[in-house]
């Protein structure tokens, strides 16, 4: 009967537009997660590219007060707080997120990679990371 084969064409249609659409979502929930992976340093590989003498610009998304009891040598504070309003960022190399555990930095690349900003990685654990690998850290007023 005509009327058959319009529904059985509707049907397959309708199974076809929806396989694409969880095609595409699957596809897009791979590309984010693999994006977020590489978006990570560990502390092992920061001081591997600063022990190269790699041009890294580290930027400390913490409060001043945390900034100022301990930070990584030469990162630049710039509190997640500001970040929203942020237009330009320092360039001439590498650029490293970091703050306590990584909660907010991970925070920080988001916001940061919605404004257009590209090349950002977010230092995996934190500072806490970072001083349990060893790494140097410094107190002082902020930069």
């Amino acid at each position: 009967m005509p009327g058959d084969w319009y529904i059985i064409t509707i049907m397959v249609k309708h199974l076809l537009f929806t396989s694409i659409l969880v095609f595409g979502f699957v596809l897009s929930s791979f590309t984010v997660a693999a994006g977020a992976e590489h978006a990570r340093v560990t502390p092992e590989e920061l001081k591997a590219m600063l022990q190269k003498k790699e041009r890294v610009i580290l930027i400390d998304v913490r409060t001043p007060e945390e900034h100022n009891e301990a930070h990584i040598p030469g990162s630049v504070l710039m509190p997640l707080s500001t970040l929203e309003g942020v237009t330009n960022l320092p360039n001439g190399g590498n650029i490293v997120l970091y703050c306590r555990s990584g909660k907010r930095s991970q925070t920080a690349l988001d916001i940061l990679s919605r404004k257009g900003f590209k090349g950002l990685r977010d230092l995996e654990g934190g500072i806490n990371a970072w001083t349990k690998s060893g790494g140097e850290v410094i107190s002082g007023s902020a930069r």
